[in-house]
């Protein structure tokens, strides 16, 4: 099998807004947006309000022209579209070829009657994708309805947390084939069993011909590349199933359980090579339902009569839904992952790299790749498998009524389904599919119809069964009860009570923060939402000083996106709770750090949360984990640039093997530590209460203590009688070289400003201070080992950290708080 690249020389011709001829060079992969401004004739989409001025790109059709020289055989000749967005028209030397209307399959033609010895043209005509619903039946969707019958990125029509971006192009690679008939189709391996002496291991090999007639060379090698396993046998069947029996084999395990390992099989024969990476490991999720009666049932019906369960919580029995991997229990936490670049022919394998780095240094182990997203560049998987990050993929559905009794439609789906199972099936880290995102929040199994029901059952599971049966599949996300949006059961969303932030962020009365987000504890939460702003040299990628400064705040809304046909904009539900939770802003400034240090507590009071109730939640992964485009002040943890948000450090700490929390109810407290890990770990603990005023703190207990895999105990508890007035409690744990603090204090946080020293080499920051701070907080074009950490008094504290750019200056301030506040 050859490859000739079509991907340079390309020209893009068409008519600007306004009806300007142009005809400039053009970039495969690529699309109209950016060639366009690479050559100049548009400016920065991402500076201030310039979006709006572009939009209209989106209404015109374009045409990709390219030549190119051919002097070889032209049978078995095939011309390769790895991606195409979305409509257009394909033709060779004027000949037409096919229409295409589907952005995320791969699309290949036989050009062997059309390719020419010497100069050939290949045309293709992109039909802008915006009127692709004009004069069809009118369907129900979350932001814009156009999108729903278009087989393309969905995010890119506008949603609440990128700009509208409406393009089109060729956005993967294109080539010429020389194929024989004689490659395979396809080899799919998977894990039968594995413990840490023996793993069973199945091949299978898929032919094109029915009798291929070849001696086949079967090998597999480990991570070292040391031969595992080998085998000869003759082959002229369509299909080859081959048994694999390892002893002592690696196991993959996700990020934090171990080590992830991975083999190479090989396959020979005449004289072809295939080869395909692959882990050993097993995933089952467990439902195991709650005995009636039990603390996990009475937990439930106890979330069921709160606002947010009655409207979707119609369940009369509970179950867990814990992830295990090679039998071991795994708490998984992580972010949903969107595409990274709004045009996605613009990600790069470096950039994908640095964000799924940051993830795992954070102690992520599970990222949900969104269903109005894209299947991500093969590049993404493989360092998912590498850096044990799990993996839940969504099909490319989101938040509408789809045309499913559409049989064309459904055709789509399946196609999808297919190319999807065969792309991804042997990646470790793949740990299960989604249906969609949100389509069936209100269904339950026992429906005869609910949103895309039959988008799953009648086109995408049918091709799961048939080319990837090993691997669990959810209809929808949120998945399992009645509804299926319910958190007793199942998997849930938390992004579906977000109606209930907005009327608690405006509400002048109302109860603790850290009261409220226990309602919205869950046995496995698949988006859990959080909102705070992005650095301020971020920010001054997108906008000026004197935006930073605008009272009416124009361009935060606009770079903090939200359904324009709410009645609340999520911009104002972040500064609502920022002045909520941490006091009111007193400047700019002021304002600015709250609205970073407000996702902060978001994510700790959440994390805490579910590490206090381990094993009634299993999981938490956040929405989101990354941006799409430069948002000034959304949901993710770290920022279009691939710089870490305050959220980011919170998270880090949460996702630590050994976690404390403080919980109080009614007058008790409860001091707890967390062990997600597969081994017990001894901790040294101490409780202190602490007057931040003056910094004097008094001993409470301190002991020594092995604290259980997977699991949380209280370690501690007092009344609110033994806190002395003005005092708040604080835990801190020991271990291996590691330590977590975390405290309590009830009511809001009002934060203020409070001295703090540090000492910057190249390599490390020392911060101290004599007196309690609440906060720390290093400004930087950087990555730091840690920040927005506490400091003890007379406490000092070494954080490494790494430059993005040598020039970026660093800058550290201390916040504290008051015990009589």
């Amino acid at each position: 099998m050859n490859k000739i690249s079509l991907n340079d020389g390309w020209t893009l011709k068409g008519s600007l807004p306004g009806g300007k001829e142009i005809s400039v060079p053009a970039a495969v992969p690529g699309c109209v947006h950016t060639d366009l401004q690479n050559a100049g004739l548009v400016g920065d989409f991402f500076w201030r309000d310039n979006a709006l001025l572009y939009r209209a790109i989106e209404k015109s059709d374009w045409l990709y022209t390219k030549t190119f020289n051919y002097d070889a055989s032209t049978e078995n000749m095939y011309l390769c579209f790895e991606g195409l967005d979305t409509y257009c028209d394909i033709y060779l030397n004027g000949i037409y070829l096919a229409s295409c209307e589907n952005m995320f399959i791969p699309h290949k033609f036989d050009v062997s009657k059309h390719l020419k010895c010497g100069e050939n043209l290949l045309e293709v005509y992109f039909r802008t994708p915006i009127y692709a619903g004009k004069g069809r039946k009118k369907l129900l969707a979350a932001f814009t309805s156009e999108r729903l019958y278009t087989r393309r990125i969905q995010c890119t029509y506008g949603w609440d947390w990128t700009e509208r971006f409406v393009t089109c192009g060729m956005w993967k690679p294109v080539y010429l084939l020389k194929d024989d008939g004689n490659d395979i189709e396809g080899i799919y391996i998977y894990t039968v069993h594995a413990d840490e002496s023996f793993a069973e291991i199945h091949a299978e090999i898929e032919f094109p011909a029915d009798e291929p007639s070849q001696m086949l060379d079967i090998s597999v090698f480990d991570d070292e590349n040391s031969l595992v396993y080998s085998k000869k046998m003759f082959c002229n069947e369509r299909k080859r199933y081959i048994d694999i029996q390892l002893f002592n084999p690696k196991l993959w395990y996700p990020n934090g359980y171990g080590k992830q390992p991975l083999y190479t099989f090989k396959l020979s024969y005449a004289d072809k090579v295939f080869t395909e990476r692959f882990g050993i490991r097993t995933a089952i999720v467990v439902q195991k339902p709650d005995d009636e009666g039990s603390e996990y049932y009475n937990l439930c019906k106890k979330l069921q009569k709160t606002e947010k369960g009655e409207p979707f919580d119609r369940n009369k029995t509970f179950s867990a839904f814990s992830l295990h991997i090679n039998g071991v229990p795994v708490f998984c936490r992580g972010g949903n992952w969107v595409p990274c670049e709004p045009f996605v022919s613009a990600e790069t394998d470096e950039k994908i790299t640095e964000l799924l780095e940051l993830a795992a240094s954070a102690g992520v182990n599970m990222l949900r790749v969104w269903g109005g997203g894209i299947f991500e560049h093969k590049h993404f998987y493989n360092e998912c498998d590498r850096l044990g990050i799990m993996v839940t993929q969504d099909f490319l559905m989101a938040c509408g009524t789809y045309p499913e009794q559409d049989s064309r439609f459904l055709s789509h789906l399946y196609s999808e389904a297919k190319y999807a199972a065969k792309y991804l099936r042997n990646h470790p880290s793949l740990i299960w599919w989604t249906g969609d995102n949100e389509n069936a929040t209100e269904g339950n199994e026992t429906q005869e119809k609910y949103m895309c029901r039959a988008s799953f059952y009648k086109a995408i599971l049918p091709a799961l069964k048939e080319f990837d049966p090993h691997r669990p599949a959810f209809a929808s996300s949120p998945y399992a009860g009645d509804f299926y949006a319910s958190r007793t059961v199942g998997t849930t969303h938390n992004t579906n009570f977000l109606q209930c932030f907005f009327k608690y962020a405006e509400a002048e009365n109302s109860k603790d923060f850290k009261e409220e987000y226990k309602d919205y504890l869950a046995r496995f939460v698949a988006e859990e939402p959080t909102l705070g702003a992005v650095l301020t040299i971020s920010l001054m990628k997108i906008m000026s000083e004197k935006d930073l400064a605008d009272e009416n705040m124009d361009m935060f809304y606009f770079h903090t996106k939200g359904p324009s046909s709410a009645p609340k904009k999520i911009f104002d539900c972040t500064l609502q709770m920022a002045e909520k939770v941490l006091g009111k802003f007193k400047n700019v400034n002021d304002k600015l750090f709250k609205l970073r240090y407000i996702q902060y507590e978001w994510v700790r009071i959440s994390m805490e949360l579910a590490r206090r109730n381990l094993g009634f939640c299993n999981g938490l992964i956040y929405w989101m984990w990354n941006d799409c485009w430069p948002a000034a002040a959304g949901w993710a943890l770290v920022d279009y640039y691939c710089l870490p948000k305050a959220s980011y450090y919170s998270f880090k700490r949460g996702a630590k093997a050994d976690v404390t929390s403080i919980d109080k109810n009614g007058d008790e407290f409860s001091a707890y530590v967390s062990n997600v890990s597969s081994e017990s770990i001894t901790a040294k603990i101490k409780l202190v209460f602490l007057n931040p005023d003056t910094s004097d703190t008094a001993l409470f207990g301190e002991k020594t203590a092995d604290i259980p895999p997977y699991s949380s105990e209280v370690e501690f508890s007092f009344k609110e009688s033994d806190l002395p007035t003005g005092y708040i409690p604080i835990i801190t744990a020991e271990y291996s070289g590691n330590k977590d603090r975390s405290f309590y204090k009830s009511g809001c946080l009002d934060i203020f400003p409070a001295e703090v020293e540090f000492t910057k080499t190249d390599e490390y920051i020392t911060v101290k201070s004599q007196k309690y701070i609440h906060c720390v907080e290093i400004e930087g074009d950087a990555v730091f080992e840690d920040n927005y950490f506490s400091l003890m008094p007379s406490e000092e504290k070494k954080i490494h950290y790494k430059l993005k750019s040598d020039s970026s200056p660093i800058t550290v301030n201390g916040y504290t708080i008051s015990g009589n506040k």
